[in-house]
């Protein structure tokens, strides 16, 4: 049996409900972080080849292959599980962590940033192309993958408030970092699903062009590359991603496994009553969950309750989620009320939820999540809008 099934089954109709995403368009620059609503709609096949390029946590010393060449370049290699990422080794410098050049190309290098803080780069820029897009449009002119900002413009979608980038700190030169990676990392994948086609991609180029201003008065200039690009200004399949969950500073570091599974739950969300149901071990091989985690049930319910609640009760964007005990759904658990994932423990939730559908192993569980019709409805093909629902 497949761990991902089309098989369709109804959904029971949510009670209707306000909801807190409504509320005017605020431009998140001008105006301030707590009032917006803003969402962002990441192109289909560019989450797809991403998806497998970023590890919850970021990449560690264990992770480095070596170095290799590519013409002249010499190129560090890291394993992304899945395939490996290169870094050149001239650039290294952008990346290192108060490390003596001399010494930082002599030692394994310092990662490049390839966690969830180069996932929320992606899609922070992302929003910034669809809201300068979506402007581009009301004028009248055509859509472009490039767009120019400030850091004080890109450090306020990622979160920060006015009076911290006043300070500035450390963050700073981390977001640079960010920028540098997502400018210089090279990928090859060895699984890409592309139109419903299986490839092995070789030389991902990097996913963008990054000019950097020789004074801190000018702005910052991305052009995306191919494929990057057609996806940006051709793509008719986008799943939402709400700029709140962007700028959530909880979800950095550690608990960057809760801003992965909130964008896998956006990915399977539909505008109708039905939904693609996912088995739990394959959820969990997606968000990259490690493998105490993948290996015990326990762990396993755990880490699915933790994130489930936070994504239910943080955002809003889980009103209820299905359990079936498999493809054909001859057997279904309804959790109406997110909030019990904080309550149940594993035996209770075992004997509550499992049980009455013949299993006693979650993992082999097949999972569907309902999220509010007005977040599903932004996966129409509605090409890139004016960001808010």
């Amino acid at each position: 049996m497949s761990d991902e099934t089309d098989t369709k089954t109804e959904a029971p109709k949510p009670p209707a409900t306000s909801n807190k995403f409504f509320n005017t368009v605020i431009n998140p620059i001008e105006k301030p972080l707590e009032k917006k609503a803003e969402v962002y709609k990441n192109p289909k096949y560019f989450a797809d080849i991403t998806q497998g390029i970023f590890k919850s946590i970021g990449l560690r010393a264990g992770d480095f292959l070596g170095y290799t060449k590519d013409g002249r370049e010499e190129l560090a290699e890291w394993d992304i599980k899945g395939g490996q990422a290169r870094y050149p080794k001239s650039k290294q410098s952008k990346i290192d962590r108060k490390k003596k050049t001399e010494q930082g190309l002599i030692i394994i290098p310092t990662p490049p940033k390839l966690g969830v803080s180069q996932a929320k780069n992606i899609d922070a820029l992302g929003f910034m192309l669809q809201l300068k897009n979506w402007r581009r449009v009301k004028d009248g002119k055509e859509k472009k993958a490039e767009l120019e900002f400030s850091l004080k413009e890109y450090a306020k979608i990622r979160g920060y408030k006015e009076a911290e980038i006043a300070r500035g700190g450390g963050f700073l030169a981390e977001l640079k970092k960010d920028l540098f990676t997502g400018a210089y990392t090279t990928y090859r994948l060895e699984q890409v699903i592309i139109d419903g086609k299986e490839y092995t991609a070789h030389g991902l180029p990097n996913i963008y062009i990054l000019l950097e201003p020789k004074s801190r008065k000018d702005k910052w200039k991305i052009v995306y590359n191919e494929p990057y690009k057609n996806y940006y200004i051709n793509s008719k399949q986008y799943y939402p991603i709400l700029l709140e969950a962007i700028q959530d500073k909880k979800t950095d570091g550690e608990k960057g496994y809760l801003y992965s599974f909130f964008k896998l739950v956006m990915s399977y969300a539909s505008k109708g009553d039905f939904r693609t149901q996912l088995r739990v071990s394959t959820l969990l091989d997606k968000i990259k969950a490690g493998d105490r985690t993948k290996e015990r049930p326990q762990e396993a319910f755990s880490f699915l309750a933790e994130c489930i609640y936070y994504t239910a009760t943080k955002y809003g964007a889980i009103e209820e989620v299905r359990f079936f005990d498999s493809g054909k759904c001859e057997k279904v658990e309804v959790i109406k009320d997110p909030a019990r994932f904080k309550e149940w423990d594993f035996n209770d939730f075992t004997k509550e939820v499992l049980t009455p559908l013949g299993l006693t192993d979650i993992r082999k569980a097949l999972i569907s999540f309902n999220t509010p019709p007005e977040l599903a409805e932004a996966t129409d093909d509605t090409g890139q809008d004016e960001p808010t629902i």
